[in-house]
């Protein structure tokens, strides 16, 4: 017998597989706890943060090799031409198995272990010794809109160079992309505020963010946590589900 059952509307569960997408390139394996992902990527470079709860209530999935699952859980998609009398899809959890069923199929997981995992869920008191967001040390903000976030996805591809750079000095911030021999260069933005005097330095994010598949503005917050040590987070909307990206980044002078 099944311990739980969730019943996910078609249109909400191709939204699902949607989110779980945009981590497929960054997280091998996947782990939901009360309907929340919060677990580092594959390099431990970021800390993703995806919540589900809208579609998932506060129940807990893992799907171990996370891109081979949403290949196969988009069988679950139709075609136009193809109409069901249930446009639900449901997840049956019993104590090793998952099981997804629409009118037309079934389709059994194993249920994996967490100690098999290799991205698994970071429980509050980690996550607060690991993420330090306090507002009164934010350094700065700014909103990347869709069309520009785009963009630097595309220079960082055609210089390939998977980092954005962003320079400081006085009060002001600017954000450029270069080749790794700085021979050609593109600035991204310019000016930025910052809300404390800082002196001339350099800091490269990840430009993970910004390649994310989904049409929507980011904002970019910087906080100080060290001298030398900056915070960077990144906040986008999926269709209603919040994606947030934390990476720390080394300050250099």
């Amino acid at each position: 017998m099944p311990n739980n059952i969730i019943t996910i509307p078609r249109n909400q569960f191709t939204k699902l597989l949607g989110a779980l997408k945009l981590i497929e390139n960054s997280c091998l394996d996947c782990d939901i706890v009360a309907g929340v992902i919060r677990q580092k990527t594959d390099d431990r470079q970021a800390l993703v943060e995806l919540d589900l709860s809208s579609i998932l209530g506060t129940n807990d999935l893992i799907f171990s090799m996370l891109k081979k699952k949403i290949m196969l859980l988009k069988t679950f998609e139709l075609t136009d031409n193809v109409k069901v009398t249930d446009e639900n899809i449901s997840i049956e959890i019993t104590d090793n198995s998952y099981i997804f069923i629409d009118p037309l199929s079934k389709m059994y997981f194993k249920k994996s272990l967490k100690k098999f995992l290799d991205n698994t869920f970071m429980v509050d008191e980690e996550f607060g010794r690991a993420i330090k967001c306090q507002e009164e040390n934010l350094l700065f903000t700014t909103n990347v809109i869709a069309y520009m976030s785009k963009r630097i996805k595309t220079i960082c591809e055609g210089f390939e160079n998977q980092s954005v750079r962003c320079d400081i000095d006085g009060l002001v911030a600017n954000l450029s992309v270069s080749t790794l021999n700085n021979e050609d260069i593109s600035k991204v933005a310019e000016n930025i505020p910052l809300n404390k005097q800082m002196p001339k330095g350099s800091f490269k994010m990840m430009y993970m963010p910004f390649a994310l598949d989904m049409n929507a503005d980011i904002t970019l917050k910087v906080y100080t946590v060290a001298s030398d040590v900056l915070l960077c987070k990144f906040t986008q909307n999926f269709y209603g589900i919040p994606v947030v990206i934390y990476t720390q980044v080394r300050l250099v002078a």
